[in-house]
């Protein structure tokens, strides 16, 4: 059985980073280093992200739109020269309204092989 938080660190965490990344490269042209820096992650996966070899499942920004929303957010707050320490609430906050929405409820229950689970809708 995956809990919800499993699911989110397995499947919406990395489309997030994977947009934050592509964010920052594509629309603050900030270098791979600088990207890797910011987000506490290496060159490489920087690299990969932007290649769409990690990360970054085009289902999940289907299904979650507000990834991108949240993606932009902590994207103009790293430009702004926000440490990672100030932006990490806007993760939560990510976390915590995706976990509320239906879809991902739905999602849960498939991955997680559950009839009848309501967790997602009591926290």
């Amino acid at each position: 059985m995956k809990t919800p938080c499993e699911l989110v660190v397995g499947k919406i965490l990395p489309t997030l980073r994977a947009s934050v990344v592509k964010e920052l490269s594509n629309k603050y042209h900030m270098k791979q280093s600088d990207i890797a820096k910011s987000l506490g992650i290496t060159q490489a996966s920087v690299s990969q992200y932007l290649s769409a070899t990690r990360g970054g499942s085009t289902k999940m920004l289907e299904d979650f739109p507000q990834i991108t929303r949240y993606a932009d957010e902590i994207a103009k707050r790293i430009v702004s020269g926000e440490t990672k320490y100030q932006w990490y609430g806007v993760l939560c906050k990510a976390c915590k309204e995706i976990r509320e929405d239906e879809r991902f409820c739905r999602l849960h229950r498939v991955s997680a092989k559950l009839s009848g689970c309501d967790i997602c809708k009591k926290h």
